[in-house]
Formats: C-alpha cells, structure tokens, sequence
C-alpha cells in the first residue's frame, strides 16, 4: 500500500532515498485539501494565468485543456502543473464565487443547502436556539411565517395539523407569558373547540366552546358540551315563508339541543332563498334577540324576553322603514309581549297593558294603561296618571226647585264632556278614579218663585254625601231674578271612590236654581 486510505496521500517506503520529496509531496496534498475552498466549479477550461495553490471543482461533464479527463474531480495547481485530486463521498468544498458549501455525494456534486432541505427523521431542531426531550423544534423569533407553497404548483392552501392519540388528550396552542401559560386553544382533553384562560398558569377558566355535533357555542362558565350557542344557518321563517341568507345562534342546554335554547340570536336579510333573493315586507323580522331561563319546575321556559328589528314597510328603491320592538314577559305570566316599540317615524311608543303593574315598579316607570286609556307614572309608591285624566262638564236642562233652609243637592242631567266616564248624568255626582288632586268649578244661577223674596244663596260641594268644607259661596241681599249668580271653585284631595256632588240653600224663602247659566265641571289634576 502506497498511498493513505482515504485522501491518496504517497507513504514513504521502507529505505526509501530523497524521503524528504515523498513526504513534501503529502503535505502539498493535504494543504490542498484540508479546509477546501476552490474558486468555481463551472469553469470548463482553465484559466491562462493560475496561481498557485489555485483549485477549481470542475463539476463540467468534459472539460477542456489542461483539465481533460479531470470532470468530478478537484484541479488544484502546484509547482506549475494542474493536478486531479479524486474526491470521495462525504467531502465538503466551499465554493468562493457562490458563497454556498457543496457536498459529494459520491455520483456528484450538491448544494449543501439542497441537502439540509431533504433532511427526514430529525430526533430535534432549534431554530436561533436549543429544542429539548419536550421541545423538539424550537426556535426563538420576533416573527415566524407558515406560507402556501408558491413555488412547486398546489391547492394555495397553508394548513397546520396538531394531531392527538384520543379524545382524552390535548391538542392546542399554548399562549404563555414568561413561559407561565394564560391560554390554551384547540382540542382540551374532549372533541370540543374551546378556549381556557388563566391568570395564574395553574387554574383555568372556560372562555368559549363549540360542539362537534351540533356547532353549538358556548360561552364563559357556560362553555361545557351541555351548554351554549347554536351556529347554523337558516332555511326557512315560520308563518310568512321568510328565508334568511344569514346565521341564527341558538343556545342549547343540553347534548345535541334535547334542550330548549337558553339565548338566542335570528337574523334575515331577505325572504325567499339565498340563490334567489325576494323583497322584505312590511314586519318581517331583520334580526331577534331572545332569552329563556331555567325553572323550579325542572324545565326551561320558552322565550320569555326579545328585542327585534323589524320593517315598517315593504321594501323599496325608496323606502326601507324600520322599528325596534322589546318584548318582556309579565310578572306572573309566562308568555311574552311587545312593551316598547321605537317607529319608523322616531316615536317612542309603549305597548297598551290592562291596567297598571301591581308589582316590579320603581320611580321613573312610565306605563300606557290601557283600561284607563292613559299614561301613568310611578312615583316610587304607587301610578299616577299623567295623560287623559277624568274631567267633565255637567249642565241641567231643567230649573231645580229649593225649599227654604234646606240644602238641596243639585242633579246637573247633562254631561257635554266626560272623558273617562268619571260623572255619571243620572246622579249629577262625580265619582273619583283614582287618588289624587282634583278641582271643581260650578255656577248657579237664581230664579224666583212667584213673590218670594229669599235673603241668601248659598252653594257648596259635598263630599261622599257631606259638607267637603271647602269653597262654600253665598250671596246676601236682594237677590234678581234671572241675574243673581254664584261662582264655586275648590280642590280636593280625594281617594278612588269618592264622590262629589253640588248642594244650594236659599234663605228666607224658597226658589229655583235656573237651568240656563248654570253648569258643574272639572277633574283630576296631573
């Protein structure tokens, strides 16, 4: 054997002469190709004025010249001479001109680079910085990017898969600051979508959930496989044959909606179907919000409060009117109705109730009643009707006849105005509605009785059948027939149920109180 093994390298032979030349002749060698750096490798000739040491990777099929018969092989320049150095599998050469480190691979030479690209079955990688037996791809980055393969042709598509053994594990993204976790994303020990977070790295909190099967939704302490949001898109309306071209979220409450939802959110945006559109009409629902609860009976109510958005009028180039209703649910009832609509025209308008509300009230609360046809207030105690109040105004058709001394209640028939129906005619008496601040006002006119001449005249309200013992008025002295008049105004505090009721006295002797200018009026105070 005359030569190294691996790099051809001369040996000196035993009682070799000149041994000084062979053993130059290995040093030249390995300075050659120890730390290898050739100048090109597509050169297929070589250059007119080398200088020594020069090496060249001719990676050329034929090449020329001097290097005739040297493709694949190492040409380096010594003592004025080009030599061919045999390159074996595993060597590396850098390549100066490229700036790039190639490899043989034993049928040629290949980019170093192109190597690292097709590696397979790495056990870790570390990317600016150390994997470990946990971490086995690392890297420690501002930024990292995961593109669609723009260069061999594809689907445009860039996927990322986080594959687990079973349901029973986790498949997700951890978010962490200073390496303590504030959230985890993905697959968490069930075949739920969800979101957990946490303040401190240890104890987690469920922010949202969607189930696999339904495409339910859940959120916060609801987000568990029996509770949350439903996603889907809808078909068909109930009653007008609406369509929707957007999403509805139901809640469900149990597996696969066996429960009835809990909240829920409906929106359309059009009737007939999403390939072919047809116009809005006059109360088709835009969008509802909608809520249930759980009862002590063991089940959930049905949609007990809303809010919708509504149309005003059928749809056109020119007009799209829309409302906003708000639907609650009585106390002590379980269905719901409108209480509050904002119209088309920006009026506010409350939904007529049959009566006041007995329980629930507050100050501020303004009600419609619809059996008193009025609005009403609530002071905080109790309703005070602010609209429509009871008032009246009550003639008589006939002159009414007044002993003398005697106080004699005057039956004013005719009633011109009576909203509410608060003065019943037959009894010429008003009868309270409701507690509160009430005015009156009458006017009595005299008229004589043959030769009598009375010396007073006197009027004043009764209350429930007695003196209210306010604005009483008389009038002393000759009274004339036809012109004498009195004039009667007071208010008064009454409770529901009170009536009130004009009575007169003459003095002296007898007389009419005369049908013509004479009147009884008035009502509650707002």
């Amino acid at each position: 054997m005359s030569t190294t093994r691996h790099l051809a390298l001369p040996l000196l032979a035993a009682a070799q002469a000149q041994k000084h030349v062979t053993h130059n002749e290995a040093l030249a060698l390995l300075d050659a190709l120890v730390q290898l750096a050739c100048l090109d490798k597509d050169r297929t000739a070589p250059p007119a004025s080398p200088a020594e040491g020069d090496r060249y990777l001719l990676a050329a099929p034929s090449p020329t010249g001097a290097w005739a018969g040297l493709s694949g092989q190492i040409a380096c320049f010594e003592d004025g001479v080009w030599i061919g150095l045999q390159p074996r599998p595993g060597w590396l050469a850098y390549l100066v001109d490229e700036a790039e480190l190639y490899l043989c691979t034993g049928s040629g030479w290949t980019p170093l680079r192109t190597t690292l690209q097709s590696l397979q079955n790495l056990t870790r990688l570390g990317i600016n910085t150390a994997a470990d037996g946990a971490h086995r791809f690392a890297v420690k980055a501002d930024a990292a990017l995961f593109s669609w393969d723009d260069v061999t042709p594809g689907s445009g598509h860039m996927r990322v898969t986080l594959n687990r053994r079973s349901g029973a594990e986790e498949a997700a993204l951890v978010f962490q600051s200073g390496y303590q976790t504030r959230a985890l994303l993905g697959l968490l020990g069930n075949d739920l979508v969800g979101l957990k977070v946490s303040a401190d790295g240890t104890n987690f909190a469920p922010g949202y959930s969607v189930h696999p099967v339904s495409g339910c939704f859940g959120l916060g302490l609801t987000a568990a496989p029996t509770a949350g949001l439903h996603l889907t898109t809808l078909r068909t309306g109930t009653g007008a044959g609406v369509v929707t071209q957007d999403v509805q979220i139901n809640s469900f409450s149990g597996e696969a909606g066996n429960i009835p939802p809990v909240v829920s959110f409906v929106a359309q945006v059009a009737r007939g179907t999403p390939a072919s559109p047809a116009p809005i009409k006059a109360l088709d629902r835009f969008f509802g919000f909608f809520g249930s609860g759980w009862r002590t009976d063991g089940a959930y109510s049905s949609n007990v409060v809303a809010f919708n958005g509504f149309a005003e009028e059928d749809f056109t180039a020119s007009g799209n009117g829309t409302g906003i209703d708000f639907l609650t649910t009585p106390v002590g009832a379980t269905s719901r109705r409108s209480a509050v609509k904002f119209r088309a025209n920006g009026a506010l308008e409350l939904q007529p109730q049959a009566g006041a509300p007995a329980l629930g009230t507050a100050a501020g609360q303004i009600v419609f009643d619809a059996n008193a046809g009025a609005f009403k207030g609530h002071d905080g105690t109790r309703w005070w009707r602010l609209t429509n109040l009871p008032r009246f105004s009550a003639t008589t058709n006939v002159d009414h006849y007044l002993a003398a001394g005697a106080w004699t209640r005057i039956p004013f028939n005719v009633a011109e105005a009576n909203d509410q129906g608060a003065f019943a005619a037959a009894a010429g008496r008003f009868t309270a509605a409701e507690a509160g601040l009430h005015a009156f006002h009458a006017n009595l006119a005299y008229r004589r009785n043959g030769t009598s001449a009375p010396t007073a005249f006197e009027a004043q309200l009764y209350r429930n059948g007695a003196p209210a013992g306010r604005g009483r008025a008389a009038l002393t002295g000759t009274l004339v027939d036809g012109v004498s008049c009195l004039g009667l105004g007071t208010a008064l505090k009454l409770a529901a149920g009170d009536t009130v009721e004009v009575y007169a006295r003459l003095t002296g002797a007898d007389g009419y109180v005369a049908a013509a200018d004479s009147l009884f009026g008035g009502g509650q105070l707002p």
